[in-house]
């Protein structure tokens, strides 16, 4: 995973060093929605949401760094008994190469690396156990400029990729796979 984030930071400052700074359109924003918690079984939809800051270096190519969470999904398995899980928090660094396919409308995709904080607490449990892991993150998406300095968007994002049905409720529990889709506000400045 190392590699990863080394070879992204390096095709990212490569992006940036060709950039002249009069082609730098800083933006930033929030991203609100349903993102999917899936602990390996049974997926779950909760509200969540994340801000975001990034930056135009082409007409073709953004980064963006974003951080957010979700709420907790608590749900009953057996009579009283409840499990609950949640995204604790998370933080993403996306590289963003996009199109413009008319007068005001980009799509775009994204790929990068998120740190998330997954948790759950299994039944017959008040222990929480948490897993921190650094995943794989891509994701689709689509952003329709109001003005010069506003836009609006949706997306869709798969966050992580770590769970496992076998330790959902075990002392090693792997994570949460989470996806999100979520609309977005952004100001450029």
């Amino acid at each position: 995973m190392k590699k990863i984030v080394l070879i992204a930071a390096a095709l990212l400052s490569m992006q940036v060093a060709t950039a002249t700074a009069a082609d730098i359109k800083p933006y930033a924003g929030v991203g609100l929605g349903l993102f999917e918690l899936d602990p390996g079984q049974n997926k779950k939809a909760v509200f969540g949401g994340f801000g975001y800051a990034g930056a135009s270096f082409h007409e073709y190519f953004a980064a963006e760094f974003r951080a957010g969470l979700t709420g907790p999904h608590e749900r009953e398995e057996v009579g009283p008994l409840t499990e609950t899980f949640q995204v604790n928090w998370f933080v993403s660094a996306l590289a963003k190469p996009k199109i413009e396919v008319a007068d005001g409308l980009e799509f775009y995709g994204l790929l990068g690396v998120t740190s998330i904080s997954t948790s759950i607490t299994p039944l017959n449990s008040v222990i929480e156990r948490s897993v921190t892991k650094t995943a794989l993150t891509f994701g689709l998406g689509g952003t329709y400029f109001i003005t010069d300095n506003m836009s609006v968007g949706a997306e869709w994002v798969r966050y992580s990729s770590n769970a496992d049905a076998a330790t959902k409720n075990g002392a090693n529990f792997n994570g949460l796979d989470v996806n999100g889709f979520t609309g977005t506000f952004a100001y450029h400045f």
